[in-house]
């Protein structure tokens, strides 16, 4: 296994996971449509977005997706978690550790600010696992990690 960062030819698979978030959480991204659209767009927007991947083989098998919430601002990037999701075989192997410490160390070298997650969002799983990231509770954001280029991201895998 190995992390990567996902390409427009993921897209389907990319569909595939997310699909599992909308099984549960309801109507979570909406129909397939719309999520070809959406990652796509996370795709191609290279400086404003980030979709990381880890693979077995030829197969997805987790996602984690950001994207901006200041696009076009001459501010640092503040990124928004939007989802990490595994395989249901493969959690509680690591994976979401992985791709979250690949995420902060690739937002650290772009010199992004920040990366915020709304808590109506998360999982209690994934709020554990961001806390053990340095993730702190915000009052208006949800949970947010400040990034300093100076440091890097603790391995907790």
């Amino acid at each position: 296994m190995y992390i990567d960062t996902a390409s427009t030819s993921d897209i389907s698979a990319l569909c595939d996971l997310a699909s599992l978030l909308n099984e549960q959480e309801g109507d979570f991204f909406g129909q397939r449509t719309q999520q070809v659209r959406r990652l796509g767009n996370l795709l191609l927007a290279k400086d404003h977005a980030l979709v990381l991947c880890i693979r077995d083989q030829d197969d997805i098998i987790a996602m984690l997706t950001l994207n901006s919430l200041n696009p076009g601002n001459d501010e640092p990037a503040i990124m928004l978690l939007n989802e990490i999701v595994v395989l249901p075989a493969y959690r509680g192997q690591g994976a979401g550790s992985t791709l979250l410490q690949g995420a902060i160390n690739h937002a650290r070298q772009a010199g992004w600010k920040q990366i915020v997650v709304r808590l109506t969002d998360i999982s209690p799983l994934t709020e554990q696992l961001l806390s053990r990231f340095g993730f702190s509770q915000t009052a208006v954001q949800g949970m947010v990690l400040n990034l300093n280029s100076n440091q890097t991201a603790q391995s907790v895998a």
